[in-house]
């Protein structure tokens, strides 16, 4: 018998009844599925200013059974959950501060009978009428998730999971023997199939928990291709998505260039983004500030400003901080363990082109920032130390500021230990890792690394086993050679890594308190040209395949889990979508498995992880702007609030101002086991219906960019984690269409060509080009880069031969080495 069971069924109806205050809804957004015999439907109500604290509360809906009909008969039962779905600005004229919030609730409607392919449904509500004809492969089932991007095509073991959460009904679990099919969503054809598998009953509030009864559906043998969705017969579709590189190049193009839209000291321009803006923060005082715990920093009225570039600033704060030497040591030392997977023009930045990958391109930019907050004045007695940062006294505002146009006087950390000690690995291995590009560079790096070791040794014991110290040592020796440094370094690493040190000097991967990560000695194990430790190398390389075996400190290996979440422990802000870093030693330990299935096993882990994020998740949405269907609507991203909104910052005369959304690229924090009591964040928690703490973990997240815990962001915490992790999963080197990605342009500095612009003669294989819009200098062959100087709209390019498809880049300006630079179109080339 096709029938259902509730895990909860008591609390069926349990919501705010009283038709006579209940709050007014706008609208009925969406109606669609959750299970076999249950209809949501989607009500947004009108958006409220709220106060937080006990001042805000749920909105009170009318739920009186009675009035929800499904045609013409009463529902069985009815739920309900809500949560915020935007914000605007603060209204900062009122007293105390008001915040906008629009929420969105669902509302399940339990049937008596599974619902019938083909039939239609006319839902009355106190809202009004809508009607869903159901279709397995038109209506969406909220309860089926995915990854809604695509999976990668390195795994051997990929899933989606069926789930249904009904609010404060509970979970639910399908009728014995359910199937699911996988569809190709062009061809309508039916491509896997198979019997969900029951995993979990994970319906506890607590610990990591999604609230659900949790089935498999494997989707193991589905071949490159897409886009695909799997149906439940009786429930409906899921959100589509695809398997292979053309999703995973995407999604490692967005992640990259997210760290891009956050750098530090520079405009965002076109035709590298449509998300522009103007130069941001610039200059600093030179304050040295002590760092204390909670930061904050006063610039003097009188201090003098200097320029300071470099660096990705963080979230609403546009903070650069002690932790953010992470980004470019995490960075490097994926491109030593993984340099095929990063290629030059990858990812459309201003260095693209200049024989670097974009990858390290955007370590260096990390980098470019610790290099200018070096002390470099030999008068001064704190020559070589590292100042630990930049900061102000105060947060710039939602919807006020943007990062160009912040009017906050910022200055500098203190000179810190640490900040030098790693300081002077990062210059060192940016040194090795640049050396074939840029020699000069190189040793310039190479000096500024000296010159922090030797501020250390008069200020510091840098021979002490701690990872500050360690990871220098390492970067010192690989970059010179020089043998006392490899002395240091293996000390330090058998100390600490091996014997597993005392806390915090301690390797436990995933736990980010730890002073060590594996990034922090995997350079070591990977080809360098420098002797090594055969001994003390076995063991590191030990070490982190035992902890990818036994599944890593903070949680087990994804694949034995509800959902691929990995911190069972510590859920604290960023927690639950930081998959880059639970991901982070299986990726490293696949270069050192024992065996093929070993191996294979580590990466299944790293792209089980990569899915989380990006809607294999309980609440079956992305946590990454820009990718996948359901995105955050309201991160807290000052930037964004322009883009999003199509308004002015006030700054520059950029003509492409509209609305284009959040920019691309941003993970935000996502679910959190606690909140702050503050105001300003429980005007959106306190609206969460069941409230906050009657929810499962995994569940208590909301969309409204003064919910810190829920919608900021890092570029430390969250962000590069990830865009690590996806640059793993992506080997550009052996995908042919790696670069290409097109220019980001929309305006009249873009160009503008003709479409048969570029022809292939048949007879010569030669690519003949002409039409060419009037700002286009200069071409570039996508095959082999060969450049030619446009003349009066034309170029010629006549060997080698060219095949169908092979596409030129048009660039508007010549370097002075008579390169092409500023690259504003992109063509494909089609025989005659």
């Amino acid at each position: 018998m096709n029938t259902f069971t509730l895990s909860i069924a008591a609390g069926i109806g349990a919501s705010v009844l009283g038709a006579s205050f209940a709050h007014a809804a706008t609208a009925i957004v969406s109606v669609h599925a959750a299970a076999p015999q249950v209809i949501v439907v989607e009500v947004q109500t009108a958006t409220t200013n709220e106060a937080g604290g006990t001042a805000t509360k749920p909105d009170v809906l009318d739920l009186t059974l009675s009035k929800w009909l499904v045609n013409s008969r009463v529902a069985l039962g009815i739920s309900r959950m809500s949560t915020p779905y935007d914000e605007q600005k603060a209204l900062t004229n009122a007293s105390p501060n008001l915040f906008p919030v629009t929420v969105r609730h669902k509302i399940y409607l339990r049937l008596d009978k599974p619902l019938v392919q083909g039939q239609p449904y006319t839902i009355v509500t106190p809202y009004g009428a809508t009607r869903l004809p159901f279709d397995n492969r038109s209506t969406w089932c909220e309860s089926i998730k995915v990854n809604q991007t695509g999976y990668s095509k390195l795994a051997s073991s990929r899933f989606a999971n069926f789930g249904a959460y009904l609010g404060d009904a509970g979970s639910l679990k399908l009728p014995a023997g359910s199937r699911y099919e996988v569809i190709e969503e062009r061809s309508g054809k039916v491509v896997l199939g198979g019997e969900a598998q029951y995993i979990k009953d994970d319906t506890a509030i607590a610990g990591a928990s999604s609230g659900e009864h949790v089935y498999r559906l494997r989707l193991d043998q589905l071949g490159e291709g897409g886009p695909y969705f799997v149906s439940v017969p009786g429930c409906g579709r899921s959100r589509s998505f695809a398997v292979g590189d053309d999703a995973s190049r995407k999604i490692a193009y967005v992640s990259a260039r997210g760290m891009y839209h956050q750098r530090c000291g520079t405009a965002l321009k076109q035709p590298y983004t449509r998300f522009t803006r103007e130069m941001c923060h610039a200059t600093v005082a030179d304050t040295r500030t002590p760092w204390v715990a909670t930061p904050v920093l006063s610039v003097p009225a009188n201090a003098v400003m200097k320029p300071l570039i470099g660096g990705h600033h963080d979230a609403g704060d546009f903070d650069r901080r002690p932790m953010h030497t992470i980004i470019p040591i995490l960075m490097l030392s994926y491109f030593d363990a993984f340099p095929t997977h990063f290629v030059d023009r990858q990812y459309n930045i201003p260095e693209s082109g200049n024989g670097i990958p974009d990858f390290v391109d955007e370590a260096l930019w990390a980098v470019l920032s610790w290099e200018n907050l070096q002390v470099t004045d030999t008068h001064d007695p704190q020559l070589g130390g590292v100042r630990a940062g930049t900061e102000m006294n105060r947060h710039p505002a939602y919807g006020v500021h943007s990062a160009a146009s912040d009017p906050g006087r910022y200055g500098t950390w203190a000179v810190s230990e640490e900040v030098t000690a790693l300081s002077a690995g990062i210059f060192a291995h940016a040194a090795r890792v640049i050396r074939p590009h840029d020699a000069a560079r190189a040793n310039a790096l190479v000096q500024r690394a000296r010159l922090a070791w030797r501020y250390l040794e008069k200020t510091a014991a840098p021979g002490a086993a701690k990872a500050r110290f360690m990871y220098p040592a390492l970067q010192l020796y690989l970059a010179t050679g020089e043998e006392r440094y490899h002395t240091l370094f293996k000390n330090a690493a058998q100390a600490i890594v091996v014997k597993n040190g005392t806390w915090p000097e301690q390797y436990l991967p995933g736990n980010a308190s730890a002073a060590v990560q594996s990034v922090h000695f995997v350079s070591y194990l990977t080809a360098h040209g420098r002797a090594v430790d055969p001994v003390l190398t076995q063991a590191l390389k030990n070490r982190i395949v035992s902890f990818a075996d036994s599944g890593g400190y903070i949680g087990p290996a994804p694949e034995s889990q509800a959902y691929p979440q990995g911190a069972s422990k510590f859920l604290s802000w960023g927690a639950t979508t930081t998959q880059g870093k639970y991901a982070d030693v299986y990726a490293f330990a696949s270069l050192f498995a024992a065996n093929d299935a070993k191996k294979q096993a580590y990466i299944n882990a790293v792209s089980q992880y990569a899915d989380f994020s990006l809607g294999l998740n309980p609440l079956g949405r992305s946590f990454v702007t820009g990718l996948g269907t359901d995105t955050p609507q309201s991160p807290a991203h000052l930037d964004s609030y322009f883009t999003k909104h199509g308004l002015s910052d006030g700054t520059g005369t950029d003509p492409h101002v509209k609305a284009i959304g959040n920019v691309p690229g941003i993970v935000v924090y996502g679910p959190t086991e606690g909140r702050s009591g503050a105001a300003y964040q429980t005007a959106v928690s306190n609206k969460l219906y069941p409230a906050w703490d009657k929810l499962p973990v995994l569940r208590r997240w909301g969309d409204g960019w003064s919910l810190i815990n829920s919608s900021e962001f890092s570029t430390w915490e969250t962000m590069v984690w990830n865009t690590a992790m996806h640059g793993f999963l992506y080997n550009a080197s052996q995908d042919p269409d790696a670069t290409s990605m097109p220019a980001e342009c929309d305006g009249p500095t873009c160009a503008e060509t003709k479409p048969n612009a570029c022809v292939i003669e048949p007879t010569t294989g030669a690519l003949a080009l002409s039409g060419l819009a009037s700002n286009i200098v200069c071409v570039q062959r996508t095959d082999n880069w060969a450049q030619q100087r446009v003349v009066n709209g034309k170029a010629r390019f006549a060997t080698p031969r060219a095949t169908a498809g092979t596409g030129v880049y048009g660039f508007s300006a010549v370097n002075s080495y008579g390169a092409c630079t500023t690259k504003v179109a992109q063509l494909t080339c089609k025989l005659p």
